[in-house]
């Protein structure tokens, strides 16, 4: 089938990396896909090295662009698209839109929703939601149950190491604690900055390493300095290379307010690095608490919510075989439930139904 698969975001995230997947996904299972990007997206090189040629549109008039209508309709009839996997909001709207002009021939929308926020994909002829409270969310709004599914997002797993390895983070030294994801204050990067200066007190050496872009560095980057821990943390700017990132660290913090997947979870579990996360609504569905990862709530108040966390840290580095049990747990749930393979079925299950 000819499929166009949509973003209209101008940065990197979550929602571009499963894009990103879903293309090179779709592409494997035999069909011709048309990536379609806004033309200042920084993700375009990742696309090409797919072997996809992103058609790019501007978009200064957010949902009410006509430019953008048109041009979307150019590129849908040009290349006779069958199917459009439309991410986000903007992207369903604007490619909705641009199908209504398209009389001539049945192009199904499918909606993928990334957030809680689901209005916009009511009404797509099916809805890809990725977790089980955005899908319960869909139902609620009108969809229909058979026109909607949930769908986790995953990992190529085809490098992963398989061999199993031993962390015993009592012997070492020094104890390299890691955050990665957009500097946003949903994130809850600066909790950890808190516990951090909890921990400067104990008989270990902890330090923090922040990968990332966004709003928040300033804000974070003075906290840092305010507690004066300037030679504990390192911001490291957009990680390039996960594994690079993933190799310099001891456990992987996972403090987000709002998450509704995840996929910074799932790469520690690929990399086979203990981790504490918050009870989010994504975190909360990959992991299990005490099994894959130490999961904390959060307190009453910033303070209690540090403490929690530097609780867990020292319980983690405490234990061994706590720590190493999570981390194969969580190795063998991820290629059960969160890995290319799982996707790619899901995936050609969800366009056999179209095909049929």
């Amino acid at each position: 089938m000819k499929i166009a698969n949509i973003i209209i975001t101008s940065e990197n995230g979550g929602a571009e990396q499963v894009f990103i997947d879903y293309a090179a996904i779709l592409k494997k299972l035999g069909h011709d896909v048309v990536a379609v990007i806004k033309q200042d997206a920084p993700y375009a090189e990742d696309l090409l090295k797919l072997g996809i040629e992103p058609k790019k549109i501007t978009n200064h008039l957010g949902f009410h662009d006509f430019v953008a209508v048109k041009k979307l309709r150019k590129i849908f009839e040009e290349e006779n698209i069958d199917v459009v996997f439309a991410h986000t909001g903007r992207a369903i709207i604007l490619a909705r839109k641009a199908i209504k002009k398209i009389t001539n021939k049945k192009i199904f929308l499918i909606g993928i929703n990334h957030s809680m926020n689901v209005k916009r994909s009511i009404g797509c002829d099916i809805i890809l939601s990725v977790n089980k409270k955005i899908f319960y969310k869909t139902i609620d709004a009108g969809q229909s149950a058979a026109k909607s599914f949930v769908i986790a997002n995953a990992l190529d797993l085809s490098d992963a190491n398989l061999t199993p390895l031993h962390l015993d983070l009592a012997q070492k030294s020094e104890i390299s604690l890691g955050i990665i994801g957009r500097l946003d204050p949903t994130k809850g990067f600066h909790h950890v900055i808190d516990a951090l200066n909890i921990l400067k007190n104990s008989d270990k050496k902890f330090s923090l390493k922040i990968a990332g872009l966004g709003e928040e560095e300033k804000f974070l980057r003075n906290k840092v300095k305010q507690l004066k821990l300037e030679d504990r943390v390192e911001f490291l700017g957009w990680a390039k290379d996960k594994k690079e990132f993933y190799d310099s660290i001891d456990i992987l913090l996972f403090p987000s307010l709002l998450e509704t997947f995840g996929l910074v979870a799932i790469e520690a579990m690929k990399y086979r690095k203990p981790i504490i996360s918050s009870d989010a609504d994504g975190p909360k569905e990959i992991l299990r608490d005490g099994i894959d990862a130490l999961i904390f709530k959060f307190g009453k108040n910033d303070e209690a919510t540090a403490a929690q966390i530097a609780e867990k840290i020292l319980q983690l580095v405490g234990d061994s075989n706590l720590a190493n049990n999570m981390v194969q747990n969580s190795f063998i749930r991820l290629n059960e439930k969160f890995s290319y393979q799982t996707l790619e079925n899901r995936l050609g299950e969800i366009v056999g139904k179209i095909q049929n």
